[in-house]
């Protein structure tokens, strides 16, 4: 009878696949979600980083059910050197769940995921369930405060605040040990009257005040001199400019007049060399002679 059992036992053990048994293994040491509504995007933005206990098998399956309207922004897993890395994933609806699937090779996996965010008005409202998907140790929940809300109302009693991302108050609640299959739910309802996201109402500030020996900063004491200066080079460099031109201009004038004299002289010479040197009579049409006052031929007083 012994033996039957044992045979049925290893039977068993073979029959089964490996990635159930791996996902039954999956116990979580830490559970964070971050909870940012209007940070980057008008919807609200989740971020969970699981962390897997230290004796788990890798690689190691995950798969964790999240709102089945999730918009999945990455996946990642936490690489020694090189940080967080994109891996692989699949998806699939069920019900009101999307059935997140995953395989990694490091103790720690981060997930990133929009849901549309409740609106009424000036009210809003968000509701975030944890489906048990695993046991877990801590589970962490941080929400951030979006820029300009009021009336903060949390299902649970936060642990504590603090400042968070971009100056914004993060609200801390935490549950300890919950068990595989345990749910875990948190609403969180606030009034906000505009729909500009936080991100861009954040002030822009310098890391540093600067100092006399900051890289780059000029004293103001230099300051004046350095002004006066380059004024001295403005007023230099238009009156040299100036000159520059009238002296074109003087240059092309001249050039122009000088073309003018020479071609002027040119058609005087022209006309007097075409002019015939002699007179002859209107009468008779006789030759004269120079100084001939009247026609040698005819008598006529002759014309000039």
């Amino acid at each position: 009878m012994r033996k039957l059992l044992y045979l049925l036992a290893l039977l068993i053990v073979l029959l089964v696949p490996n990635n159930a048994l791996a996902l039954g293994d999956v116990h979580l040491s830490l559970l964070s979600v971050d909870i940012w509504p209007e940070y980057d995007q008008p919807d609200v933005l989740y971020i969970y980083r699981v962390t897997l206990s230290a004796i788990s098998t890798l690689p190691a399956s995950l798969a964790l059910h999240i709102p089945s309207d999730a918009q999945i922004n990455a996946v990642a897993e936490v690489d020694p050197t090189k940080g967080l890395v994109n891996i692989p994933y699949e998806n699939s609806i069920q019900g009101q769940w999307s059935i997140l699937k995953v395989t990694t090779d490091s103790l720690q996996v981060q997930v990133e995921y929009y849901v549309p965010l409740v609106k009424n008005g000036t009210a809003r409202q968000i509701s975030f369930e944890w489906a048990g998907d695993y046991a877990v140790d801590k589970l962490d929940v941080n929400f951030l405060k979006p820029f300009g809300a009021e009336s903060i109302s949390i299902s649970l009693a936060p642990t504590d605040t603090s400042p968070g991302q971009d100056g914004l108050t993060n609200y801390h609640i935490q549950q300890a040990n919950l068990a595989a299959g345990q749910p875990f739910t948190l609403t969180i309802d606030y009034q906000r009257k505009t729909d500009d996201l936080s991100i861009s109402s954040q002030s822009v500030q310098a890391a540093s005040t600067p100092g006399p020996d900051t890289p780059g900063r000029i004293s103001f004491g230099i300051l004046p001199w350095v002004k006066a200066n380059i004024g001295i080079l403005l007023i230099i460099a238009g009156a040299v400019g100036l000159l520059i031109i009238a002296g074109v201009i003087v240059y092309f004038l001249w050039r122009r007049g000088s073309q003018s004299g020479i071609n002027s002289k040119k058609h005087k010479s022209q006309r007097e060399g075409s002019e015939d040197p002699f007179t002859y009579c209107h009468h008779c049409g006789k030759r004269a002679q120079p100084g001939d006052v009247f026609c040698r031929a005819c008598g006529s007083r002759l014309r000039r």
